[in-house]
């Protein structure tokens, strides 16, 4: 079942703020440029999470490097997130949204090859939804310095996206 990149953007979006909903911030209330900045923060997250499992749990040397990769550079990229946010004013989630969380416990229970396959499968998942935010970003985005880092960002998850399709079995 194909779903639209830009509800799948909104309920990512709106999956991320969860956390913030009790401190009175409605999502309807955020502009495009807070929610990517809060879609990528819980994207950023995950990537990394499951990425420090795949360290533990995979039995493949490919993937092993792979997840290596994403930890630096979503590492990389959360840290460059974050004091844009700051210098906006923009609150971050600090907790993985319920959905990805469970996803992540979900990885946890598995091993070796039945791990690298889930795995893969979650990279592939996460880079196209997270091409799909970030060309949104692009167009829809008002703020320059959000639609910059958006720019400078974009070719990773580019190469991610090609990588974790070619390490799928």
């Amino acid at each position: 079942m194909k779903i639209l990149p830009a509800a799948v953007m909104l309920s990512l979006a709106l999956a991320s703020c969860a956390p913030m909903m009790g401190m009175g911030m409605a999502p309807a209330s955020m502009d495009p440029d807070t929610l990517f900045e809060q879609a990528v923060a819980g994207s950023n997250m995950f990537e990394i999470k499951t990425s420090q499992l795949a360290l533990a749990k995979s039995s493949s040397a490919a993937v092993k490097s792979f997840a290596q990769q994403m930890i630096d550079d979503h590492t990389k990229a959360q840290a460059q997130l974050e004091a844009l946010a700051k210098s906006q004013g923009v609150p971050l989630p600090t907790m993985l949204p319920p959905d990805l969380q469970i996803k992540v416990v979900t990885l946890s229970g598995l091993n070796g090859a039945a791990f690298d396959t889930a795995y893969i499968q979650e990279q592939t998942l996460g880079h196209q939804l997270a091409l799909s935010i970030f060309q949104n970003e692009l167009t829809a985005g008002k703020k320059a310095d959000t639609r910059n880092l958006a720019t400078a960002l974009l070719p990773a998850i580019q190469m991610h996206l090609q990588e974790a399709q070619a390490l799928k079995p």
